[in-house]
């Protein structure tokens, strides 16, 4: 009962660390950047369709965001999903909400994939690697929602700092785009 009442009076005291938005916002600059990296993945990918990846991947997680309850930071969400008191919001499950929307429209220039890195650790994390239609998951950008609580964080997959991407085929064939 102790703990219950701590973890409540810890929860309301950092209830001010929502990340609840007034207002759900893509900034025109981001979509751009996001679009020129998604462009230089290969000369097969339609630029209109890559403007439109980078403004739903930019958009998508802010609604997210706000279905979940948001509390920043990330690590102390997960605490929360931990201990019961949020029920959504793990970094595999952003992963899972992130790449059904973005499969679910249908995109011909691009395939979906699953990266992991840390697998099987206590700092395990999951995230969406976009890659030009039929390109190797190695060539692709990470799509992360997770790292920034609903900002979105995208770099290839060789240049991230903080985490060594590989794919999880299983994830890949399940909820990605690829059959392989």
């Amino acid at each position: 009962m102790k703990q219950f009442l701590f973890l409540l009076l810890v929860s309301i005291i950092l209830g001010g660390c929502s990340a609840k938005q007034d207002a759900l916002h893509v900034m025109p600059d981001q979509v751009s950047a996001l679009t020129s990296e998604l462009t230089q993945l290969s000369p097969d990918v339609d630029y209109q369709e890559a403007r439109m990846f980078a403004y739903e991947s930019l958009l998508y997680p802010q609604i997210l965001a706000e279905r979940y309850g948001l509390v920043y930071p990330p690590t102390f969400h997960n605490f929360l999903i931990n201990t019961g008191l949020k029920d959504r919001g793990l970094c595999y499950q952003w992963s899972e909400d992130m790449i059904t929307h973005l499969k679910s429209l249908k995109y011909q220039s691009f395939d979906l994939r699953w990266g992991v890195a840390n697998k099987g650790e206590f700092n395990e994390h999951n995230s969406v690697v976009v890659v030009a239609k039929g390109a190797p998951f190695r060539t692709g950008i990470l799509i992360d929602p997770w790292r920034n609580s609903g900002v979105l964080y995208w770099a290839k997959i060789g240049d991230d700092p903080d985490y060594k991407w590989v794919e999880n085929l299983e994830r890949s064939r399940y909820y990605g785009t690829v059959e392989r």
